[in-house]
C-alpha cells in the first residue's frame, strides 16, 4: 500500500521533512529557523513554571496537617465508643454461631432418638430431613415404608444366624472353623 502511494505521487514524498535534516517542506513563509535555548534559559523557564505550580499548592501541606489533626481528635473522642461497638458486634456474632451449633446438635439428637424408636439404624440420621419433630417422624416413616422389609435383623427368616455347615458358603465355613467359632 505504501509503495502504491509513492509510485502514484512521487512529488509529495518529502513535503514534511524531519527537523534538522536540511530539507525544507512547504512552510508558509519559506525559511523559519527553529529557536534554540541555552541551558541557562531552559533552567529559568523551568524554575518559573515550578514557582507557579508551587504557588497553586502552597497551602496543601497546612491543609493536610489540619486534616490529620482533625482525624486524630475525632478518633480520640470516638475510640472508646467504637471499641465497645466492635466488641458488642463480635459477641453477637459468637452468640449466633453458638446458637446455630446448639440447634444443629438438638436436631441431630432428635433424629437419632426417633430412628431408635422406629427400630432403624442410627447411621441413617444423615439421610433424614426435617427441622421439627413431626417433619422428622414423617420422613423416617416414609423412609421405612420405601425400604419395606429390608431392615430385617440377622437371624430372621431370610438371613439365618445359624451355623449349619450344609447351608453355609464353604469359604465362610473354613474361616469360622479356623477361628474357632464352630
Amino acid at each position: 500500500m505504501a509503495e502504491e502511494n509513492k509510485s502514484q505521487n512521487p512529488t509529495n514524498a518529502n513535503q514534511n521533512p524531519a527537523p534538522g535534516d536540511g530539507k525544507q517542506g512547504n512552510n508558509q513563509g519559506g525559511n523559519q529557523p527553529e529557536k534554540t535555548f541555552t541551558q541557562a534559559e531552559l533552567e529559568a523557564i523551568i524554575a518559573d513554571r515550578l514557582k507557579r505550580e508551587r504557588e497553586k499548592y502552597k497551602d496543601y501541606a497546612e491543609l493536610k496537617k489540619a486534616a490529620e489533626e482533625y482525624q486524630k481528635l475525632k478518633e480520640s473522642q470516638m475510640s472508646e465508643t467504637e471499641k465497645l461497638q466492635a466488641r458488642l458486634a463480635e459477641y453477637e456474632r459468637i452468640l449466633l454461631e453458638k446458637e446455630r451449633e446448639a440447634a444443629e446438635a438438638r436436631l441431630e439428637s432428635l433424629k437419632l432418638r426417633i430412628l431408635d424408636e422406629m427400630g432403624l439404624p442410627k447411621a441413617w440420621a444423615s439421610r433424614v430431613f426435617g427441622t421439627t419433630e413431626e417433619e422428622i417422624k414423617n420422613d423416617i416413616a416414609e423412609l421405612k415404608n420405601l425400604l419395606g422389609g429390608q431392615n430385617k435383623t440377622v437371624g430372621s427368616g431370610t438371613n439365618p444366624a445359624g451355623t449349619d455347615a450344609s447351608r453355609m458358603n464353604p469359604m465362610n465355613y473354613f474361616i469360622r472353623k479356623a477361628s474357632g467359632r464352630i
